[in-house]
C-alpha cells in the first residue's frame, strides 16, 4: 500500500500542491463545466472595485487560472469575472434580494427611467418640451412595462399639447449583445384643448451593455 502512495504522489505531484487563497475568500469549488467558484468571506463585500479586482486576480493566480471566467460567492448575491493574463474585470453582478415580491413570487427586473427637455426659440414658433419614462421589466426579463408622458407648449399659446401612455414589450435576445422587442402603445392625448386617443404596435431594437442591459 505505501508503495502504491509512493508511486502515486511521483506520477502526480500536482495533486498535492496546496492552494492558499487570499482572506478574503474563504474556499473554492468547481463545477462541472468547469467555471470556478470563490466563496467570499464577510470581508470582500466592504472592498473597493479596485481591491475587489486586485483579490480576484490573486485568487485566480493561487488557483492557477491565467485565463478564464470566475464567480463570486457572497451571501445571497454573486459576481462575475473575467481573468486575461493575470488581470481580472468583473462582466456582472446579482442578487437575490433585489425588490422581493414575497414567497413563491416571481421577482421583478431592472427599473428603467428617462427623463429629457427641449426648448427652442427663434423662428415663428418658439416652444419648450419635456417627455419622460419610467418603467421595469417583468417575468424573468422576458417582457417590460412602462409609463410615458409628453409636454408641449407654444411660447405664445394659452393651450399645450400633452399625452399620457402605457407600453408593453415582449423582448426577444438573439445573443448576450442584443436582441429586438415587438409590442403595443396605449396613448391619451390632450392635442390643444381636443383629448383624443389610439393605439399602436411598436417594436426596437435592443442592445445589452455589458455591466447592465
Amino acid at each position: 500500500m505505501r508503495l502504491l502512495l509512493a508511486a502515486l504522489l511521483l506520477l502526480a505531484p500536482g495533486l498535492c500542491r496546496a492552494v492558499t487563497l487570499p482572506s478574503e475568500f474563504e474556499g473554492s469549488r468547481v463545477n462541472t463545466s468547469g467555471l470556478v467558484y470563490l466563496k467570499a468571506s464577510s470581508s470582500y463585500k466592504n472592498l473597493s472595485a479596485a481591491a475587489k479586482a486586485d483579490s480576484v486576480s490573486k485568487a485566480a493566480a493561487s488557483l492557477g487560472r491565467a485565463s478564464g471566467q470566475l464567480t463570486v460567492e457572497l451571501d445571497g448575491a454573486g459576481e462575475l469575472w473575467n481573468v486575461n493574463n493575470g488581470k481580472a474585470l468583473e462582466l456582472e453582478s446579482w442578487s437575490d434580494k433585489t425588490l422581493p415580491l414575497g414567497p413563491g413570487s416571481d421577482r421583478m427586473g431592472r427599473w428603467f427611467a428617462s427623463f429629457g427637455m427641449q426648448s427652442m426659440g427663434g423662428g415663428n414658433h418658439p416652444s419648450s418640451t419635456v417627455n419622460m419614462r419610467l418603467g421595469s421589466t417583468l417575468y424573468k426579463n422576458r417582457y417590460d412595462l412602462a409609463l410615458s408622458y409628453d409636454y408641449s407648449k407654444p411660447r405664445d399659446s394659452l393651450l399645450s399639447r400633452a399625452s399620457l401612455g402605457v407600453v408593453g414589450r415582449a423582448l426577444m435576445p438573439l445573443s448576450r449583445h442584443g436582441g429586438w422587442n415587438i409590442g403595443v402603445q396605449l396613448s391619451s392625448y390632450n392635442n390643444y384643448g381636443v383629448k383624443t386617443s389610439d393605439s399602436g404596435l411598436v417594436t426596437g431594437l435592443n442592445v445589452y451593455l455589458p455591466r447592465g442591459s
